[in-house]
């Protein structure tokens, strides 16, 4: 039988098929003090058949050929890439199985906020899976939803990371003309315990509850993309990799599930029918062509049902042929190199656990700089002027009367940007209640 411990947890990926293929409904999957669920198997039930153990995806691990065929795409319809992680690609691959009266489905996140797989029957409902979820999702009963379909004879497309996407065919345990599956290239799955706390973090913060979450809004571009949450007294928070709690988590790989760390899906072939992932480097694919910040999306084809999808949904594609290995060495890196574990990941959750809130814990063991925090608060600015942070010399120090705060003159130099404008500003870094200059 499946036996995960304290000892063994890099080796469940949380992906469930060991509880969905179980008959005697003797496993169930618990959560434990970092958030993450594993199985847990009622030995007063289990007959020993092993089946949990035949259908697990890192005990039984498929390994594949190194794919030949790949695209750079991006989505005709400018609203859909604006909403999506990157070219909106699998909204289109999706569109194919929805206009064939099948079904799709992904993670989303539900009226709280918990991110879940779930369903979408309508064109409509595919909005719910655009934009990443840095998040591992909840997978519930998908599992036996998505066999139950596919034995009623339903198209069906399945949606999620690498490990779930080889759990369910496991679980399935026989191919399916009539299902279509799309891994992503993953970096980890951060916790769902430190998404919980950050969001009770924020909301006590803005007081008031979260009405909007994305983790990859594009209000500064597609380069530039950050997580923004809005409330319902009306504000709103935008903060990017380097300044916001969360992302700074993910990023610095303290947060994530352990299996990630020594992740068994990690290589070019896959058993799904396509792998989407960031294309960040787009003008180094197609000459000639500029990046205009929006975002493409790298497809690997994996399978022949995979190509002839890709075909059928190309008419809703912008394509560009591109070689494989220079994708995957470029932009899709995550899909052969583990993050790093971070030596403090422990201590992370246990002060979270004992009653701290995630900005205590952040600046305890992963501190932002205060040059991020600087540039993070004028992000808007700079970009509205062309401005990155590379172009920003060095900051002059000035203290103020004030024990809590200090001023930074920021001098620019003469470039050219989108207003051909120089900056000479005097910025407060840090915006405290009892400041007489705020």
């Amino acid at each position: 039988m499946i036996n995960i411990n304290e000892t063994n947890k890099k080796h469940c990926c949380g992906c469930t098929a060991c509880e969905s293929v179980c008959h005697k409904k003797c496993i169930s999957m618990q959560t434990d003090n970092e958030g993450f669920k594993y199985p847990v198997v009622d030995k007063t039930k289990c007959v020993n058949c092993r089946l949990c153990e035949k259908v697990c995806p890192i005990l039984n691990k498929t390994h594949n050929v190194f794919p030949n065929t790949a695209y750079v795409v991006r989505n005709k319809n400018s609203e859909i890439v604006r909403s999506s992680t990157s070219g909106g690609a699998v909204t289109a691959f999706s569109k194919e199985i929805i206009n064939n009266g099948g079904i799709v489905f992904g993670g989303a996140f539900d009226s709280n906020f918990y991110v879940k797989h779930t369903y979408a029957k309508t064109e409509s409902e595919l909005s719910k899976f655009r934009s990443s979820k840095y998040v591992q999702s909840d997978m519930g009963t998908t599992f036996t939803e998505v066999k139950q379909q596919l034995d009623n004879g339903k198209f069906v497309m399945f949606t999620g990371t690498p490990c779930q996407v080889e759990g369910l065919q496991n679980y399935l345990r026989k191919p399916y003309d009539n299902l279509f599956t799309i891994d992503f290239v993953c970096r980890a799955v951060p916790s769902p315990l430190v998404w919980e706390k950050y969001r009770e973090f924020m909301e006590k913060k803005f007081g008031s509850e979260i009405t909007y979450a994305n983790f990859r809004e594009k209000t500064y571009g597609y380069h530039s993309a950050n997580l923004t949450l809005r409330f319902a007294n009306g504000k709103k928070s935008i903060e990017n990799t380097n300044t916001d709690y969360m992302l700074k988590s993910f990023f610095k790989g303290i947060c994530s599930r352990p299996s990630c760390y020594d992740c068994k899906f990690r290589e070019p072939g896959r058993v799904s029918d396509l792998t989407v992932f960031d294309c960040w480097n787009i003008t180094r694919y197609v000459n000639g062509l500029a990046d205009d910040d929006k975002g493409y999306t790298a497809v690997i084809i994996q399978s022949t049902k995979g190509a002839k999808l890709f075909e059928k949904a190309k008419h809703n594609l912008i394509v560009y042929p591109a070689d494989p290995k220079l994708l995957l060495e470029n932009d899709g890196h995550m899909a052969m190199e583990n993050p790093k574990y971070h030596e403090n990941r422990k201590e992370y959750f246990e002060m979270l656990n004992n009653g701290y809130n995630i900005e205590q814990v952040v600046k305890k063991y992963i501190p932002i700089k205060i040059s991020r925090k600087i540039f993070g608060k004028f992000r808007g600015f700079f970009y509205k002027t062309g401005i990155s942070s590379s172009d920003l010399p060095s900051f002059k120090k000035s203290y103020i009367n004030c024990t809590d705060s200090f001023t930074l003159s920021v001098i620019g130099k003469p470039k050219e940007t989108r207003s051909g404008w120089s900056p000479t500003k005097t910025i407060c870094l840090i915006s405290c209640s009892s400041c007489s200059m705020r």
